[in-house]
Formats: structure tokens, C-alpha cells, sequence
């Protein structure tokens, strides 16, 4: 199969020159998780949350405000690119070899006519390998995931999962899923939003208008624990179920990930979208 029968088109696109605030923006706006940097109908450059939270971190644009930095500054680039001719295989292969979740796909001029990502493969798959595969089989074992405790720190979960290049962290009581934390919760944590769990309180405690005032002259913020951040209650898969059950689950639920449990709901694992795209590169049948 193509690539052209699976991409997405038309693509949201956005130009070098335009600031990460705007791009921020956008992506909030339109739910998306990446996109496409053009000049003219051509990509130049792929853009990601990921890579605006990299680019804040890093010394050279901390200090400024999203406003003044632009695109080009943080942007990958060159493009890697797909053509719409390519095959599954070869989409998935690249995206394994350059451990990138989502492709611009281009003509045979070069001007982009949709893009790919790992939720396209992930539904590719799920139609397409029904039967013969259990998720047990191909998941990522415990030692290849982020577990974290309740009373593990925030940023601990955060550490844990840049240096394991992953986006999300399983927090576990015992040895059973009970939360997920991903870059979508850590995002979240907005100091400014209106009643802060990781507030310390004002003198009188009650939740009055009177004591948010003086909580506003006061505030002193906690370090957020796994338990306070976490998406609780997480959708869990069987070890014995089907992969491309799977993968139909991830697809359906809209998640990118899901622990795989035993059959006594204890953690043996992570099944990702991009497992999935991992599946495909080796030609899955």
C-alpha cells in the first residue's frame, strides 16, 4: 500500500518567520502535536511541542519571551520528507531510523500534499495484521518504561522520561497501573490557573473569596507529586489480547499509550502507537 491512500491532507502549515507563540497557538487550537514548516508550497522544517519545550530549556532562548523567538530558531530542519509513492515499509522505516512520529509527504516536485504519523501507521495496522500476534509479545518490558511511584516528584517522572526518550510515565501502587503521566500533564501545570492543588494555603483555609485574595499576596508553590499530575485510571490492555486489537484500542480511545497488565491487572508492560510503527518497519505479517 502507498502512503498517498494512508496521509493526511490538506496539512496545517506554518511559516519559518512566524513566532513560536503564534505556533504554540495553533497547536492548542487545532489539537495538533506537530507542524509542517513551509516556504511556498515546500517544506522546510518540522516544528513540535516537544521541540518548543527543548527550545525553552535551552540557554539561548530561556530567558525570552515566545513572542521574540521565531520558528527557524527552534524548527528541525531540513525536512525529512516522504513520497506520496513511497510504501507503508518505507514510511515506517523511516520514521523508526530517524525516530520521528509524523512525515511531510511530498510530490515528485517536491511541494507537500499531506503528511503520515504514527497514528495513521497505528490504524494501518489495527485493519490490516487482525489475528496471530499478542500484545504480550511485542510490548515494551518493564525495564524499557518509566514506573514511578504516587509519592514520586513531578519532575522526577519529567527526568526519567527525557532520558528515556519517551513521552509518558506509569505510576503504580504495588505493582498495578493506577495513573498515566504524559507531556500533555506536565504541560498543565499551570501556575496561574485558579485553584491550584500545589498551593500552599493563606492563614484562614476556607476558600473564601477573602482568602484567595490573600493567597494571591502569598502563594508558595509546592512541587507537584505523580499522584497530584497523573490521568488517573488508565486504560489498560490484557497481555493475551490481540496486537492489532491493540492498536485499535489506542486508535478509538485517541491515547498514544496504554500498560499492559496479567490477567490480576499487575504491570508487565507499555504498548505505544509507535510500537506499532516499530511492528511495520519489520514487515509484520
Amino acid at each position: 500500500m502507498k502512503i498517498s491512500e494512508l496521509m493526511q491532507s490538506p496539512v496545517k502549515v506554518i511559516s519559518k518567520v512566524e513566532t513560536v507563540s503564534h505556533a504554540r497557538k495553533v497547536m492548542m487550537r487545532e489539537k495538533l502535536s506537530r507542524l509542517i514548516v513551509v516556504e511556498g508550497t515546500k517544506p522546510v522544517g518540522t516544528l513540535t511541542r516537544r521541540d518548543i519545550v527543548n527550545g525553552m530549556n535551552n540557554y539561548r532562548t530561556r530567558q525570552r519571551a515566545l513572542d521574540s523567538i521565531l520558528i527557524e530558531e527552534i524548527m528541525r530542519s531540513p525536512a525529512i520528507t516522504l513520497s506520496e509513492n513511497d510504501s507503508v515499509t518505507e514510511a515506517a522505516c523511516k520514521m523508526v531510523h530517524d525516530s520521528i512520529k509524523g512525515l511531510p509527504v511530498v510530490d515528485n516536485s517536491g511541494e507537500l500534499v499531506g503528511i503520515i504519523t504514527k497514528t495513521d501507521l497505528t490504524r494501518h495496522f489495527s485493519e490490516s495484521y487482525k489475528g496471530g500476534l499478542k500484545v504480550g509479545d511485542m510490548c515494551q518490558p518493564p525495564e524499557g518504561i518509566v514506573i514511578v511511584s504516587p509519592s514520586h516528584s513531578a519532575s522526577r517522572a519529567a527526568e526519567l522520561m527525557c532520558e528515556k526518550g519517551l513521552d509518558r510515565a506509569i505510576v503504580v501502587d504495588g505493582n498495578k497501573p493506577i495513573g498515566v503521566i504524559t507531556e500533555t500533564d506536565l504541560s498543565a501545570m499551570n501556575p496561574n490557573r485558579s485553584k491550584n492543588p500545589f498551593l500552599t494555603r493563606g492563614a484562614k483555609g476556607t476558600g473564601t473569596r477573602e482568602d484567595e485574595e490573600i493567597m494571591s499576596n502569598t502563594r508558595v508553590y509546592l512541587t507537584p507529586i505523580a499522584e497530584e499530575v497523573m490521568t488517573r485510571d488508565p486504560i489498560t490492555v490484557e497481555r493475551s489480547e490481540g496486537a492489532a486489537a491493540a492498536a485499535g484500542m489506542l486508535i478509538d480511545r485517541n491515547i498514544g499509550g496504554m500498560p499492559v497488565v496479567s490477567k490480576n491487572g499487575e504491570l508487565i508492560g507499555m504498548v505505544t502507537k509507535f510500537d506499532f510503527v516499530k511492528l511495520l518497519a519489520k514487515e509484520v505479517k
